[in-house]
């Protein structure tokens, strides 16, 4: 079946608990496997899957869920990203507000009371994800192995944690960075196309947020790091293009 989130979750967890071997692909894949013009409809839809499956059962990987308190730190970080932006949004809003020159009180005070909510629900979430990570020996020591790289705190352990499915699903630090949208890629054809390579923003965008932050955290603050960001700032190189070789190099660490 083609990922449509929760919309084909509880069809998958049925299927394979009744034995059947479950394969869940994304929908571009599967869209690119057959030519672009023609209907778009369930029907065509289902015969496409039928048919990609059929011709691509040897490179088929087999779908297990998530383990249980994996996707309780998935579903909390997912929450934890919803309320950051509406914290930053409203903190945006209230500041913008703060500079009219007519105002109503209870506008500002709606604002700051909303913002302070949202704080210690974020808050609350740092909690529970802590206590989550504790109740599973071998996913704490993960995430304190984790925790001890230079600039990765504990929120970014458990978004590689819940990535890589504790290292299991993902072993490789080039196949992470690559999930994670970190790797440049080269785009040339013959003499007269060569252009300069560039990241593609594929992949979970709080996690490359995250990774980023954690790169300008150890170029301004861990002294081999800061070395390095000197010294590639000194041959010439772009901040952003330096930035982007300690994230791959951070993200190498704990891989290997």
């Amino acid at each position: 079946m083609e990922a449509t989130g929760v919309y084909s979750q509880a069809i998958a967890y049925y299927l394979l608990f009744q034995g059947f071997p479950v394969s869940i692909e994304p929908p571009l894949k599967v869209k690119r496997a057959f030519d672009p013009v023609g209907h778009k409809t369930d029907p065509v839809d289902s015969k496409q899957i039928a048919e990609y499956a059929y011709r691509f059962q040897d490179e088929l990987t087999s779908w297990q869920p998530r383990d249980e308190i994996l996707e309780k730190i998935r579903q909390l970080l997912s929450l934890r990203e919803q309320f950051t932006k509406q914290k930053v949004a409203l903190d945006n809003s209230l500041q913008a507000y703060s500079k009219q020159r007519v105002q109503v009180v209870l506008i500002k005070k709606a604002q700051k009371e909303t913002l302070n909510q949202l704080k210690k629900q974020i808050t609350r979430i740092d909690k529970e994800l802590a206590n989550l990570i504790k109740q599973d020996p071998e996913i704490f020591q993960r995430a304190n192995n984790l925790d001890s790289i230079p600039g990765c705190g504990m929120l970014l352990a458990a978004h590689l944690l819940v990535i890589t499915e504790n290292f299991t699903k993902i072993q490789q630090y080039k196949r992470l960075a690559a999930f994670i949208g970190i790797v440049p890629y080269q785009h040339q054809s013959g003499t007269s196309v060569s252009k300069r390579a560039k990241i593609r923003h594929f992949g979970p965008g709080p996690s490359r947020k995250l990774l980023r932050l954690a790169a300008q955290s150890v170029a301004t603050h861990n002294a081999t790091f800061r070395s390095y960001y000197l010294r590639k700032l000194d041959q010439g190189k772009a901040k952003p293009l330096v930035l982007n070789n300690i994230a791959n190099k951070l993200l190498k660490i704990p891989v290997l």
